[in-house]
């Protein structure tokens, strides 16, 4: 009888191993292939301008209450209350320690229309990447270029407030 215990643990063990290694293959995340940025040129800063406004950062981005040019300072901190806990929007001025001013173009690219970081990990679905995903090399390249020349800002936003399972990023891919 104890055999028959230890064969049936030993399937148990060997099917969620398999599970988990299908899991993370399933829902790691998909960065751009290398060079896909590479091809893009100078970029547009009138046409980023246009999209910055049209694609509605500094709804998010910009301190609470900013208008006119003060809403072009990406500083970030506005909690975004959900079921799933307190989003936290970060910092996406061109500050190299706060904001993303260290980011390269790639990296960018890829947290816009991949909903992948800087690192490599899963961005929280509260940015709306899916809605961005469509947009061309060139149009990141022409927001990604207007928003260097924005001011920076030093505020780091507050960590994310959530519980697990929400607290897990590998959940997020898929």
């Amino acid at each position: 009888m104890a055999v028959r215990w230890a064969k049936v643990l030993g399937i148990g063990v060997v099917v969620v191993a398999a599970g988990a290694v299908a899991a993370w293959a399933l829902t790691k995340p998909q960065p751009h292939e290398a060079g896909y940025w590479s091809s893009v040129g100078q970029p547009d800063l009138a046409k980023g301008e246009q999209l910055f406004w049209a694609g509605g950062c500094a709804g998010c981005h910009a301190a609470e209450g900013a208008e006119g040019d003060a809403a072009k300072i990406l500083s970030g901190g506005l909690a975004l209350k959900s079921p799933f806990g307190t989003f936290h929007v970060p910092n996406i001025s061109p500050d190299p320690k706060a904001g993303i001013g260290f980011w390269t173009l790639a990296q960018f690219g890829d947290a816009m229309t991949r909903g992948v970081g800087p690192k490599g990990e899963h961005l929280y679905p509260s940015f709306p990447y899916g809605s961005y995903a469509r947009l061309s090399a060139a149009d990141v390249n022409d927001l990604y270029g207007y928003m260097k020349t924005l001011p920076p800002s030093s505020n780091v936003a507050p960590p994310h407030e959530l519980g697990f399972p929400f607290n897990q990023r590998l959940a997020v891919g898929g």
